[in-house]
């Protein structure tokens, strides 16, 4: 499977939207304060902390300010999720501009025993405001839910990939000259790719994901093919090598939550 990115591109984080808790009967949505425990931990950009209390037939919407597009969704499990089986169904999302008239229903599965995100794509939708996520079966564990895009990567990286530890330590001086380290984490790994010859059209799909983070001020999921990392993206700087081509570095952060 190829690599690719997923960001936030309905501007799920922003403080003015609303997020809300409830249930559904049918395709309509019903808030209900009490239907969920600490929603909020899945719109935090937070993947340690999780909501519990997950029925079938509870949710969670988000309600933006303006009409946008989505081709994607990712939960993210910190545990088990407490399905035995998954039947790849015991989510929907659902989407549309009034609570009572959604439509559009995707089903996706559940995590597994482990943490894990589950990432399901769909045609893209566009001008809607209202984004709906129906557990149909309960479950634990829940960390995150991310809609947005997903941007799959024209090619493949080049092959020098780059990767370090940052420890951010700070390496302080005594008034006797004595010097002493403070750590403040077990270390995040910072992975550098380049693309030596990339076309107009994913430098441009590039930028856009780059203005709906604003840099590197949202997470956001990238997948290497094999794992999906929750990162934070540097700002992108390109280099025309050719009419209509370019070489660009990409470096990503992991983020310890």
């Amino acid at each position: 499977m190829g690599s690719y990115f997923i960001y936030d591109s309905i501007n799920q984080y922003r403080s003015d939207n609303t997020v809300s808790e409830g249930t559904f009967t049918g395709t309509t949505f019903t808030v209900n304060s009490s239907a969920l425990t600490n929603h909020e931990r899945v719109s935090d950009q937070n993947i340690g902390t999780v909501m519990s209390g997950v029925s079938a037939n509870d949710a969670i919407c988000y309600q933006v300010g303006s009409a946008v597009s989505a081709d994607a969704v990712a939960i993210r499990f910190a545990g088990d999720c407490g399905v035995g089986v998954s039947d790849n169904a015991e989510n929907t999302i659902r989407f549309g501009t009034a609570l009572d008239g959604l439509s559009g229903a995707v089903n996706f599965g559940t995590g597994s025993n482990v943490a894990s995100w589950r990432v399901a794509t769909f045609t893209e939708v566009t001008a809607k405001t209202k984004f709906c996520v129906e557990f149909n079966d309960a479950q634990n564990n829940i960390s995150e839910v991310l809609i947005g895009k997903k941007l799959s990567f024209e090619v493949e990286p080049d092959v020098n990939i780059q990767s370090s530890i940052d420890y951010e330590n700070s390496i302080q001086r005594s008034l006797g000259g004595v010097e002493y380290a403070l750590n403040v984490n077990s270390g995040q790994e910072v992975t550098t790719i380049t693309f030596q010859n990339i076309s107009q059209t994913f430098k441009d799909n590039l930028i856009t994901m780059q203005n709906f983070n604003k840099a590197n001020a949202k997470k956001m999921i990238w997948f290497d093919g094999t794992t999906h990392h929750w990162i934070r993206l540097e700002a992108m700087q390109f280099n025309e090598i050719a009419d209509g081509r370019y070489s660009t570095t990409l470096k990503m952060t992991q983020q310890i939550q």
